[in-house]
């Protein structure tokens, strides 16, 4: 039987038009999915250079208080009190501790461990940390050893002002403790190591606003 002619032609034009429409959503889609690919980059891409922003301006300040330091003046508080500088049009939090007034990761019995939570638990974890390394090795920074111990990402923050790796003694001198700290040390066996090695804390102010970013009025969004 023979097909009719506009039967046929109406027929290719309906599997024509399927197809622009099929082709249609898949660039579509396409454009879509890459569209959120160049956000998701962005958006890493505006990580990194705000990583290496901070970076540069804890360098920057870390050199201008080494050079106060070896100037000869006022010798700063070193019980982690904090003081607010200025630089690069950023605000900074420097702390300067003495670390015999801090807790030191390695060497601090269970009851100074305490003030970082349960001394004991956490004592009985370092054993466990250190048997992994070669005696008498540490691991590189004490927040990757804070982090061996069982410390959350979070809770690495907060205590990182308050330990060391690097005392003398396990014991903490109570004049040279942050003043979070001091309150605690009532009923500890005191020490009168320090003066020699000091630490220095940086991080942006609190609340402070980023230099990066626009300012807002009480409006803005």
């Amino acid at each position: 039987m023979l097909r009719h002619p506009t039967t046929s032609r109406s027929s290719r034009k309906g599997f024509a038009l399927i197809a622009v429409l099929a082709g249609a959503v898949l660039v579509g889609g396409l454009a879509a999915t890459l569209r959120a690919r160049g956000l998701a980059q962005a958006a890493v891409i505006g990580r990194i250079e705000e990583g290496h922003r901070l970076a540069l301006g804890r360098l920057s300040v870390a050199a201008r208080v080494g050079a106060s330091l070896a100037g000869g003046g006022a010798r700063p508080s070193t019980d982690g009190t904090p003081v607010r500088l200025e630089e690069d049009g950023r605000a900074w939090e420097v702390r300067l501790f003495d670390v015999e007034g801090l807790v030191d990761l390695y060497l601090a019995p269970p009851e100074v461990l305490a003030l970082l939570g349960d001394g004991v638990a956490i004592a009985q974890q370092r054993e466990v940390a250190l048997s992994a390394l070669v005696p008498g090795d540490r691991f590189d920074s004490e927040e990757q050893t804070l982090a061996r111990l069982g410390f959350d990402a979070a809770e690495r923050v907060r205590l990182a002002p308050f330990v060391t790796q690097r005392a003398r003694t396990g014991a903490i001198n109570p004049t040279l403790a942050p003043a979070e700290l001091r309150d605690a040390l009532g009923a500890l066996r005191g020490d009168t190591a320090g003066g020699e090695t000091a630490e220095i804390a940086i991080r942006p102010w609190p609340g402070a606003a980023d230099p990066a970013e626009p300012a807002r009025g009480p409006g803005g969004s």
